[in-house]
């Protein structure tokens, strides 16, 4: 996966959902642009993820859903990973 990309999410795309269980995580830096004008950009940011792999479509769709951004345009992933939980600093 050759990143950045810029994805245009589904906005009937399943909500995000935390789980403290999950044994994986995704971590990663990404810029939101609003439809109105603006953005919002995270960086090192995790969310829990089932399994150990994850699409970075589905990754722009589980970003603004986790952060519940009306009018989101635009999700740019600059970088992704996957890290077990545990083996990254969050604390």
């Amino acid at each position: 996966m050759t990143l950045p990309r810029t994805f245009h999410p589904d906005p009937t795309a399943e909500p995000y959902r935390a789980d403290p269980a999950s044994t994986h995580r995704v971590k990663f830096d990404a810029r939101v642009d609003f439809t109105n004008g603006g953005h919002v950009e995270a960086r090192d940011f995790l969310l829990d993820i089932e399994g150990e792999s994850l699409a970075p479509e589905r990754l722009a769709e589980m970003i603004v859903s986790a952060m519940n951004l009306l009018r989101a345009g635009p999700v740019t992933i600059t970088a992704m990973r996957i890290v077990r939980r545990g083996e990254h600093r969050d604390g």
